[in-house]
């Protein structure tokens, strides 16, 4: 079963390369990549930021990539979260492959199992983790405006709920609302995303929308009242330009990366043992998922 597997992943948007996608394929697109997997065969691609993987390859990156071990913060949770809100419109997909369900099923369980014995307790596993720490260690301060409504933001406010008041601002207002709901023992407030002048008031602001423009420009962190002023900027694409640095409260991806690793610098070795985990477990999948075992609803369903 695990043969059959063909994986495309491309760094960045799967809208950027000219890919023709089958229609039983599972796709998972997140800020950073995008990764394709069918079992039908692939095209001969030769595009730029774009590998292919088969197989037990295929398998192997799947599984590092769940646990956070392809993500530029190495360890990072936020991933399967991704993973799973993937493998539910996939499910809802008339034309999804039962052997790409059997696999995803288990790699949730073998993820799961890694992440257990290799990768608890390994400091900040997500950008929202490392953004509440710089906060507590840069300001002062009880209330935070996140930007976004994705699942990006959902958690930062996991990370912020019980410490500060939130508010959010976002251009999906049905999207809010639910956030709302989801959060409603929280009173969340929203703040209108057409009036961008209100959120000089705010002096920490967390921006989880990636772009491929500009949305935060020179003049809006001009406009930034308190010196002492905080901004996060989690998206990506990047979508503020400033010349305002990380010692001015300006943190991009860049910065919560490197605050992760100086956070973080005793987590390699249990990463290692990950690793060297993964390939093990991968030999076994290979083994038990060898051929094509009937298997019922319910072996698709998967702990959270």
């Amino acid at each position: 079963m695990i043969h059959a597997l063909n994986l495309i992943h491309i760094q960045g948007q799967i809208s950027e390369h000219p890919l023709k996608v089958d229609p039983s394929a599972f796709i998972l697109q997140t800020c950073q990549r995008a990764i394709v997997i069918q079992t039908t065969p692939l095209e001969s691609l030769a595009l730029a930021n774009l590998d292919i993987f088969e197989g037990k390859d295929a398998y192997e990156f799947l599984l590092e990539t769940i646990c956070g071990l392809k993500s530029k913060l190495l360890g990072e949770s936020e991933i399967v979260a991704q993973f799973k809100e993937a493998f539910s419109n996939y499910l809802a997909n008339e034309q999804r492959s039962s052997v790409i369900l059997r696999v995803l099923e288990k790699l949730f369980k073998d993820a799961k199992q890694i992440r257990r014995e290799y990768l608890l307790k390994i400091g900040q596993q997500s950008y929202a983790g490392i953004a509440r720490r710089i906060i507590q260690t840069k300001v002062d301060t009880d209330s935070v405006l996140i930007l976004g409504s994705g699942q990006l933001a959902r958690d930062v406010i996991k990370q912020l709920e019980k410490k500060y008041q939130i508010y959010i601002s976002a251009r999906n207002t049905s999207k809010v609302s639910q956030i709302q709901n989801e959060f409603s023992g929280r009173n969340i407030k929203t703040v209108d995303w057409s009036n961008k002048d209100s959120y000089q008031s705010f002096t920490t602001i967390i921006n989880t929308i990636g772009a491929d423009y500009v949305i935060f420009n020179h003049d809006f962190f001009k406009s930034r009242k308190s010196p002492s002023s905080l901004f996060i900027d989690l998206g990506s694409p990047c979508a503020i330009e400033t010349s305002l640095m990380a010692n001015d409260g300006v943190f991009r991806l860049t910065d919560v990366f490197n605050h992760g690793e100086k956070l973080d610098l005793e987590k390699q070795s249990k990463i290692k043992m990950a690793r060297s985990a993964i390939r093990g477990v991968v030999d076994k999948r290979v083994e038990t998922l060898g051929h094509n075992h009937p298997f019922s609803w319910e072996e698709l369903q998967f702990s959270h």
